[in-house]
């Protein structure tokens, strides 16, 4: 394996952190509500996992990422010792040293100084809120456990504590929210004056409360037009407020991009850990098992839960990296992306392309890059499926 080449050798480190104080409408994530007795146990499967995987990758050598991610779940609700016995872990089987960048999602009302100084003190150099709304009647729909209040507060007391790069998850297209609603939103966060913004339109996905809700005729969803009408008003506010939108949703002052989910958007290697994880390795993709019990389980007594493998072959890797890519709003050099992938699914697909530049729904920039439109954004995913 080559440990020079970003699309074989992973520079991230995906950690999934299944606790949260309640269970969200809207989730279908691998998650499960805190208990002291269950995070024992998860934390005693990871450690078993680390050990296995880190090892597969550098033998004797710590593992030694350029970013880490502490995802979930909600890793904040986590206590300071269980959190503390978290970092123990990892650190006996990662070398932390290189890191540029260190991020944990955490909810409003999950963190405290004593937790924010304990991150800190670990190199957590960048925390991403779960706010989704600022409006009481949103987050009580959500599900939120937090209110209104708690998410300017938790950037406060990020503030106070020393974080320099702080990012908010806002959401959009969700029943019952007005533009009034989202402008409000958008106002508040741009308030606030977090770093990053990530702004998600609602999907209903199958089983969650949400869904069964709208189709028991209890919540109307909104129509595609008054979805697509959310996503670019969340464009234009954000970026007439000096955000560079440079994601299909996300949104970062200058020098603050992602630079953890721009491994994933390149479609360059990554490790994950934890149930439902996913890695990308040497061009192989992996899935961990996705449900708790089968995770823990496994991990324990295997220091493996990998339940799905597929070995991509170089047109589906191709393939794959441009539908990643075409996420991003600096667009695909054409020449470039065949020079690093060996195929161009913009080239093999030519007429679909045409197609969708007479249209205005892609276009080719200055520089010759192709990236979809401003008009093509609302209906990106359906464009990225016409080259899979």
């Amino acid at each position: 394996m080559s440990t020079t080449d970003p699309r074989v050798f992973p520079r991230g480190l995906y950690v999934h952190l299944p606790f949260c104080p309640a269970i969200c409408t809207y989730c279908d994530f691998a998650v499960e509500r805190y208990s002291s007795k269950r995070s024992e146990i998860y934390l005693n499967a990871l450690e078993k996992e680390f050990a296995t995987r880190t090892r597969e990758i550098v033998s004797n050598e710590r593992f030694a990422p350029q970013t880490i991610f502490l995802g979930g779940g909600t890793p904040s609700a986590f206590n300071l010792s269980e959190m503390t016995r978290f970092f123990e872990i990892l650190e006996r089987c990662v070398d932390t040293g290189v890191v540029a960048e260190y991020t944990i999602e955490a909810n409003p009302g999950t963190v405290d100084g004593a937790k924010l100084e304990l991150l800190l003190a670990h190199g957590v150099d960048r925390i991403s809120f779960g706010v989704q709304s600022f409006q009481p009647h949103l987050l009580q729909l959500l599900g939120r456990v937090h209110g209104a209040d708690q998410g300017p507060e938790a950037v406060r007391l990020a503030r106070a504590a020393g974080f320099e790069n702080v990012s908010i998850d806002l959401m959009h297209g969700l029943p019952n929210q007005s533009r009034d609603d989202l402008r409000r939103d958008l106002d508040e966060a741009i308030r606030i004056g977090a770093e990053h913004i990530s702004a998600y339109g609602l999907i209903y996905e199958d089983g969650t409360p949400i869904r069964t809700a709208v189709e028991r005729g209890v919540l109307s969803s909104l129509s595609g037009e008054d979805e697509a009408a959310h996503y670019l008003q969340v464009v234009d506010a954000l970026e007439a407020a000096g955000y560079r939108h440079y994601e299909t949703s996300n949104y970062a002052k200058e020098g603050f991009e992602s630079i953890h989910n721009l491994i994933y958007w390149r479609n360059e290697a990554y490790l994950g850990v934890g149930v439902s994880a996913a890695s990308f390795i040497d061009f192989e993709r992996s899935v961990n098992d996705e449900t708790m019990e089968g995770y823990m389980r496994f991990a324990l007594t295997t220091g493996l839960a990998i339940a799905s493998r597929e070995k991509l072959s170089p047109q589906a890797r191709a393939r794959e990296a441009l539908i990643l890519e075409l996420r991003l709003r600096r667009g695909v050099d054409q020449k470039e992306f065949k020079k690093r992938w060996g195929f161009d699914p913009l080239q093999e697909n030519a007429a679909v392309l045409d197609g969708f530049i007479r249209e205005g729904l892609m276009e080719k920039l200055p520089d010759g890059r192709i990236r979809i439109s401003r008009k093509g954004l609302a209906v990106a995913d359906g464009i990225m499926s016409d080259f899979v």
